[in-house]
């Protein structure tokens, strides 16, 4: 019983650092945000109750964002609390060595990052999704989505682009009315052989009606024009993948970023952009325990030396400068192309053999 009572003790220390850390960083994070969104009042209808509004719908997608720094703040705080009072020294004289504490606090992690990711992927995308449209639309005064070019998707050898009249997040739920839509259809050579513009479009069970249409093709002779009142087009193109494609990829669950993928299926390829927010995504527990069990040889360093002000700074030092490096390598590979193993899997999987080799010789010594 008295190891488990041990155990219970120390996931207890960790998980009230990781809350501590997370609530320090969820507040900084969502009064910046705030502050950003008030400096957007005055443009169209946005309100400094619109910017409240925005903000508390990205307090979810904020979540899930600062949990890998709270992570290593917080490990850092919880044990760094129990050095203080020499209680870690006393854990580690009872048989508790160094890896055992790493694998404790790689528990503790995976009891939060149940819930977290529970939360990134059914509720803060969608949050994030709403809170974006609804800036958006406010601001251009209910204009709509793509108000000056349109989207623009492409299905093979099929261009389309239109104006939407409601706001990405209306698009994503319900079916919906297009503007000034042009159909661009392309031969096995990529030039264009047919152009079909229509005032408007409606989305209905599958397939799209096309109203007041003028279609243009590109014959052999020349160019030949005829004039519809109606057709109906039938396409793969769905409100569900043009909300997916105008929005950044980094802000879609897993479950758009598959559709996004089964979509293009035929491509055989999605842009980097979405497959590294993908890899990223399935692999968010791996970032938030390798960043976290950094924490522990900064931590058996100092607990001779330095006291709870210092491990507070060392902590916040170590989680914002990995996941800004983190960061910057997301970037990276979206920029140069990179495969995402290379940025995703690889440098936290390094760090983490990093750490426990570490561990590992500290306790044969």
């Amino acid at each position: 019983m008295y190891p488990g009572v041990l155990n219970r003790y120390l996931f207890k220390s960790i998980s009230m650092g990781i809350l501590m850390a997370a609530l320090m960083f969820l507040t900084l994070d969502v009064l910046i945000s705030f502050i950003q969104q008030v400096n957007q009042v005055g443009k169209g209808d946005f309100t400094v109750g619109s910017a409240f509004y925005y903000t508390l719908l990205v307090i979810p997608s904020s979540i899930y964002n600062v949990f890998p720094v709270s992570a290593v703040v917080g490990v850092m705080l919880g044990l760094g609390l129990l050095s203080a009072n020499s209680e870690l020294v006393i854990v580690q004289s009872i048989g508790i060595s160094k890896l055992k504490l790493a694998s404790i606090t790689i528990v503790t992690l995976v009891a939060w990052l149940v819930p977290i990711s529970l939360l990134g992927e059914f509720v803060a995308a969608d949050a994030k999704l709403l809170a974006e449209s609804y800036r958006s639309t406010t601001i251009s005064k209910n204009i709509g989505l793509g108000a000056n070019t349109g989207v623009w998707i492409r299905d093979n050898n099929v261009i389309f682009n239109a104006v939407p009249t409601g706001n990405t997040y209306d698009i994503r739920n319900k079916d919906i009315v297009m503007n000034d839509v042009t159909v661009y259809e392309l031969d096995e050579s990529l030039q264009v052989e047919k152009v079909s513009k229509a005032k408007q479009a409606i989305h209905k069970q599958g397939s799209w009606e096309l109203f007041d249409i003028e279609v243009t093709e590109f014959v052999e002779l020349g160019v030949e024009t005829k004039k519809y009142e109606k057709l109906t087009w039938p396409s793969r193109i769905e409100p569900e993948i043009l909300s997916i494609t105008h929005s950044r990829p980094k802000n879609l669950s897993i479950r758009d970023i598959l559709k996004f993928k089964k979509f293009h299926v035929e491509e055989n390829k999605i842009p980097a952009n979405y497959e590294i927010a993908l890899w990223s995504k399935f692999f968010y527990p791996l970032v938030v325990i390798s960043t976290a069990l950094t924490a522990l040889p900064f931590l058996f360093g100092l607990m001779r030396a330095g006291g709870f002000g210092q491990r507070l700074l060392t902590g916040i030092l170590l989680g914002v400068v990995l996941d800004l490096s983190h960061r910057t390598l997301l970037n990276i590979g979206e920029v140069y192309n990179v495969h995402p193993t290379l940025v995703t899997v690889a440098p936290q999987s390094l760090i983490l053999i990093m750490v426990l080799l570490y561990l590992k010789t500290q306790n044969q010594k």
